[in-house]
């Protein structure tokens, strides 16, 4: 029965951390002291990028509808999730050139897979849209 017990208390200790490993994850953005807030999906491209963080990029706009950055190192799109629609606010690596970038205007209502989702704008997504000219913003883990 002990053994039971201790088997028990066990699975419900792993299964805990596992639950705060999978909490929502932050990052913000600072543009001339104004703030934009990310939550963070959990894949494996994903996970190198925070490893990069804290870190300046310089982002431009592409297109219209998007602000986009190179990465400092390059990231490995192995065994990330491949299909996102491109919806305003969404946060994202295009595979072909392996940048970053974060759509301030939908640009498409269908799945894409030559983009992998890395998060989602819970503020601020105006802060970022307004930038006309090339910027650069601090990334940072919230804690």
């Amino acid at each position: 029965m002990k053994k039971f017990i201790a088997l028990i208390c066990c699975a419900l200790f792993l299964s805990l951390n596992v639950y705060a490993e999978e909490k929502d994850m932050k990052i913000k953005l600072t543009i001339d002291n104004q703030e934009v807030i990310i939550n963070l999906e959990n894949n494996s491209a994903t996970e190198q990028f925070v490893q990069m963080l804290p870190a300046a990029f310089e982002f431009r706009d592409f297109a219209g509808e998007e602000k986009i950055t190179d990465f400092p190192r390059p990231v490995s799109l192995e065994g990330a999730p491949r299909g996102m629609i491109a919806t305003a606010g969404k946060m994202f690596i295009y595979a072909p050139w392996k940048n970053l970038g974060i759509f301030y205007k939908t640009h498409s209502r269908i799945p894409d897979s030559s983009l992998i989702e890395l998060g989602e704008v819970e503020s601020g997504l105006d802060v970022l849209a307004a930038q006309n000219q090339p910027f650069k913003a601090q990334m940072e883990i919230v804690k």
